[in-house]
């Protein structure tokens, strides 16, 4: 498995409007991308960062979902979201409660 991992810094005058993008556009596009396995869309109110992590089943549909992420960085800080790290890393191992109810 491979992750697209990103940290974004993030305007909170745009804060609806982010939002939902995030919901109507972005978490739609990511889900139907080919490889997809699960993805995390996380804030640090504290840092005012966001941070991303969207994981696939092998480097080739990680690497084509960070080059789709990067053709549209300039459309993101139209809504004041701005890419200040953007990476794909192997992921070398994971794990979820034997309990939670996404297993």
């Amino acid at each position: 498995m491979h992750a697209v991992i990103g940290i974004w810094t993030v305007d909170p005058a745009w804060h609806d409007e982010q939002h939902r993008l995030l919901r109507e556009e972005i978490i739609p596009l990511v889900t139907r991308q080919p490889g997809f396995l699960t993805g995390y869309w996380m804030h640090d109110p504290e840092s005012g960062r966001s941070h991303t992590t969207a994981v696939f089943d092998d480097l080739e549909s990680a690497d084509r979902f960070k080059a789709l992420v990067e053709s549209g960085t300039r459309q993101a800080a139209r809504v004041g979201v701005v890419s200040t790290v953007l990476t794909t890393v192997d992921v070398v191992a994971d794990v979820v409660h034997p309990d939670s109810p996404t297993r």
